[in-house]
């Protein structure tokens, strides 16, 4: 589930969204009302021109990580997830950006052991 969430919250498209928080505001049925609530809240930002003149999307590439030390063992009501991220803006014309490589650490939470894993936070920080 917390990868096809993050695909889903980076693949911003230049030809339908006007910047990264329509793809997270897509990625809705993935995250918890109160995170969904902060993505809601945030401004809206805009793709660069030179992805419009391409027609580019934001291709991402995912792997699974371990997790760093200290971080807790998943638990009825939370778990922890960690991943290597890499986005592409990438042209129909067959242009390329220049790749971004970010380590993402998510938090996931449900309200009973039958409920369904959310969401709770996504902080992504650039790989080192």
């Amino acid at each position: 589930m917390s990868r096809a969430a993050l695909t889903v919250m980076y693949t911003v498209d230049s030809t339908v969204d006007s910047g990264l928080r329509d793809a997270r505001l897509r990625a809705a049925r993935y995250l918890a009302p109160a995170y969904a609530a902060e993505i809601k809240a945030e401004p809206v930002q805009y793709i660069p021109e030179e992805w419009r003149q391409h027609r580019a999307y934001l291709a991402v590439r995912l792997k699974r990580l371990a997790p760093e030390a200290g971080v807790p063992s998943d638990g009825p009501a939370a778990a922890y997830r960690e991943w290597g991220m890499t986005t592409v803006p990438t042209g129909r014309d067959r242009w390329r950006g220049t790749s971004r490589e970010s380590v993402v650490y998510m938090s996931l939470t449900r309200s009973s052991k039958n409920a369904s894993w959310r969401i709770s936070d996504v902080t992504v920080q650039d790989a080192k």
